[in-house]
């Protein structure tokens, strides 16, 4: 047992996970029990939680506790060894390292329940080494553990947007969807299937006072995490395989599917060039020149006269002009062409029309969750309230507790009653906006708008971008040619005319003649408070 140098004691406590059953008050328990015994007086507590010492060095209090301990030279004692160290001195500190610095700092180290471990070096290295090897086949039996959770399709990691836990009848945790989360994850993955950007869903979210699984503001990156785990799809990944999960999908594996084929198609798309301003379908090289093979970059801009004119340019033309001789081409004889011909062979009408009766009710599930889950926090805000004044009225608070319990649980109700009444007042009026109708005369309506906005007749901004996402799961892009050969797919003015390079993962089959057949799709509608966005 190491030399002491006064009759003072630091202990500390530590978890490496979650201290769920009270491991850590156990542990500074026992820690009390030890130096009162060696008659210490315990002049500070320090603990970590969910700080692992075979990853990593624990967490800042045990510096902290280190630190303490040699500057006024007190013991440190801990339950157990390990308590300090379980590394192999490469990614964490070996027990031995520890030991070593208690010789230089003058502080004994004492341990509950293996205390000759700092009698002398050998021993401090023997239990350094058995310490690490309990680690090293821990952390081997966890690892086998979840990868047999994952091959038997349970979930495994952190909670996700839209799922959670719950105990069912056997007492077993099982994940559920969250009812207050899962209808958001249904109408982000339907915005930006949509066309609609990422940045513009979180907006719309914080606008809306939609709160994310920790009660903060949306980002882009909260958004590409949902969106980019396959549990939302009921599905578990296994390194580089997707297996069927026990738990219920929030959308349909289809759905996912083709979310990661479109932000993978935004990732390869070519990001050379300034934004426009215009409402282009084509960008980030989408469609590229036949001639040179260089983006046909759109263009926005007013000549003298203020005349807006709206176009696509050749980027290596405009670099250097002898090298192309494609000349600039009218937006709206482009997207209009275009448009045309997706409608002929990529547009399901049948399947558009379900998906708009779908998405009446897929949004007044969404505010009735919102709305369920602002009137629970408030029933238990005002039960917290009623709790406090009970327990004043019996006697258990003093009149200075209860005004400074009243003083903090009062505004918390009168918030949650008003977040309630403004979400019943939303829901009331989103189920008078979205009875169903005419189906029939939505559906036409909204495919003519998508027409003039693409034609450049009005300005729809959602009905352009719904196209666009539409253009890029179905194609890897579109070529612009010059000197209209006998079959061309898409004809525009004059001699020039535009080759579709069909996607491998659209393509449903060949017909007679071996040429691909796109399998189909939607649009559909989704609508929020603020916004419509048409989805494909």
């Amino acid at each position: 047992m190491q030399k002491q140098r006064s009759q003072q004691a630091i202990i500390y406590a530590a978890k490496s996970t979650e201290d769920k059953r009270g491991s850590i008050p156990t542990q500074l328990a026992d820690c009390r029990t030890l130096a009162e015994t060696d008659g210490l007086t315990v002049v500070a507590e320090y603990a970590d939680e969910a700080a692992s010492a075979w990853s990593g060095d624990r967490g800042p209090e045990l510096a902290a506790a280190l630190d303490h301990a040699e500057r006024i030279g007190a013991a440190l004692i801990v339950q157990h060894s390990d308590r300090l160290a379980r590394g192999d001195a490469r990614q964490a500190r070996h027990l031995i390292e520890v030991y070593l610095w208690s010789l230089k700092a003058g502080v004994a180290l004492r341990s509950v329940q293996d205390d000759s471990t700092f009698e002398n070096l050998v021993m401090a290295v023997v239990m350094g080494e058995r310490n690490t090897e309990d680690s090293r086949r821990k952390s081997e039996a966890v690892r086998a553990g979840l990868a047999r959770r994952r091959k038997l399709g349970k979930f495994v990691g952190s909670r996700c947007f839209g799922l959670t836990w719950q105990r069912n009848e056997k007492d077993e945790r099982e994940v559920v969807h969250e009812p207050s989360e899962a209808p958001v994850v249904e109408r982000i993955a339907a915005e930006l299937l949509a066309g609609v950007a990422q940045i513009e869903i979180a907006r719309r979210l914080n606008a809306e006072r939609i709160p994310t699984a920790r009660g903060g503001r949306w980002h882009q990156g909260t958004l590409r995490s949902i969106l980019s785990n396959p549990a939302i799809a009921g599905l578990i990944r296994d390194g580089d395989e997707l297996i069927e999960a026990q738990h219920k999908a929030i959308i349909p594996r289809e759905t996912w599917d083709q979310i990661q084929a479109l932000r993978e198609a935004r990732a390869q798309t070519h990001r050379r060039g300034r934004p426009s301003s215009g409402k282009h379908l084509f960008r980030k090289g989408f469609l590229r020149c036949g001639e040179c093979g260089e983006a046909m970059v759109p263009r926005t801009a007013r000549n003298r006269s203020g005349t807006l004119y709206e176009g696509y340019l050749c980027l290596g033309r405009r670099q250097d002009p002898t090298s192309c001789m494609m000349p600039p081409v009218l937006r709206a004889d482009v997207d209009t062409a275009v448009y045309r011909y997706f409608e002929q062979v990529g547009l399901d009408v049948e399947a558009t029309r379900e998906q708009l009766t779908a998405a009446v009710e897929r949004k007044r599930a969404e505010v009735q969750a919102l709305c369920d889950a602002a009137e629970r926090e408030a029933q238990q805000a005002a039960e917290r309230l009623a709790r406090v004044k009970r327990d004043y009225t019996h006697g258990e608070l003093t009149a200075a507790e209860w005004r400074e319990l009243r003083a903090d649980l009062a505004p918390e109700l009168d918030a949650a009653q008003a977040e309630a009444e403004r979400l019943r007042e939303r829901l009331r009026s989103t189920e008078a906006e979205t009875a169903i109708s005419d189906v029939e005369a939505e559906l036409f309506e909204q495919l003519t708008r998508i027409r003039a906005a693409v034609a450049g007749e009005v300005t729809d901004a959602a009905g352009v971008a719904a196209v666009r996402s539409a253009l890029l799961r179905l194609f890897d892009g579109f070529s612009l040619r010059r000197d209209i050969p006998d079959r061309a797919h898409v004809e525009l003015i004059d001699t020039r005319w535009i080759e579709p390079l069909v996607s491998e993962k659209a393509v449903a089959g060949y017909d007679e003649k071996l040429r691909p057949v796109l399998a189909r799709k939607p649009l559909e509608q989704a609508e929020n408070n603020y916004a419509e966005a048409l989805l494909l």
